[in-house]
């Protein structure tokens, strides 16, 4: 599927009265598996894409160029369009710029900018601290300049409810909605309150990010206007603890065709295309 339709599909799932789970994607596997279990989307955040390419903590140490290589593993192995978190866009606004060209490039549905202060900076607090209203406006100014004619989808983000007030959160989502973005990111929702006001404020649609269980509703979320969901990416955590707990098995002995739990062959098979491959073999190299 091309990177047109993919987008074509997310324009359609915002556009839509539906709220539509987003997968936890980070590498071709779990990209493939999201497509046999037919999410209708993906979401790639910057801590996975930290966890998956590097084994380190979501501490911005990955660049630009390594995050679009593992974007573009993804998105040329499975048709589900994939949302990515570009975090601050690795710099200033016009390095916010060259990730919508890079990521653009990869083959992404959708990406969105935040208005955090990140990396860390010297001397600060361990606590997240926001960029000023016109620096996070001007960030997103700059991602709508290099998309072009591109039909990639650029969210808004911003922690503000959290970091600062609701007010300020809500005086950011308009200026974000005013300036061109086509959807509204909102990170660690933490009551419906925060989401009601968000919403009676800003007619945009919403991804909703790890928002609290107690609004996990998909009935009410929708009614919000909250057109995408992730309810966390505690799936790689899961799948974390299996790989470790099976490499530890085998390490004290256990056969590792003893172990359980393994995928069976067939899906195995799905998740590599392997029917394809077998395809192509025979029609381009020849034999039976």
């Amino acid at each position: 599927m091309t990177s047109s339709a993919k987008r074509a599909r997310l324009h359609a799932l915002l556009s839509s009265e539906q709220c539509s789970l987003l997968a936890t994607i980070f590498d071709p596997f779990s990209a493939r598996i999201a497509e046999q279990l037919r999410f209708d989307a993906g979401l790639m955040g910057g801590s996975l894409a930290s966890y998956a390419v590097l084994g380190a903590p979501d501490l911005i140490l990955i660049t630009l160029t390594e995050l679009a290589e593992q974007v573009h593993r993804c998105t040329r192995a499975s048709s589900v369009p994939l949302v990515v978190d570009c975090d601050h866009g690795y710099g200033n606004a016009l390095n916010v710029m060259r990730t919508v060209h890079e990521i653009d490039a990869a083959g992404a549905a959708g990406l969105m900018i935040e208005d955090t202060l990140l990396p860390r900076a010297y001397g600060t607090s361990s606590q997240q601290q926001l960029l000023s209203p016109e620096e996070g406006l001007g960030k997103i100014r700059a991602a709508l300049q290099a998309r072009g004619d591109s039909d990639v989808v650029i969210f808004g983000r911003t922690s503000a409810f959290a970091l600062s007030s609701l007010d300020d959160a809500i005086a950011r989502c308009r200026a974000y909605a005013d300036a061109g973005v086509d959807a509204l990111m909102l990170p660690g929702l933490r009551t419906r309150e925060e989401l009601d006001r968000i919403s009676d404020a800003v007619d945009l649609p919403i991804l909703a990010g790890s928002p609290a269980e107690s609004m996990a509703d998909l009935d009410y979320l929708a009614s919000r206007r909250v057109r995408l969901w992730s309810s966390g990416h505690n799936t790689l955590n899961v799948a974390m603890n299996a790989l470790y707990e099976a490499m530890k098995s085998v390490r004290e002995g256990t056969l590792s065709t003893k172990l359980p739990g393994g995928a069976p062959r067939a899906l195995v098979d799905a998740v590599t295309s392997a029917a394809q491959y077998d395809a192509w073999t025979r029609e381009f190299l020849g034999g039976k």
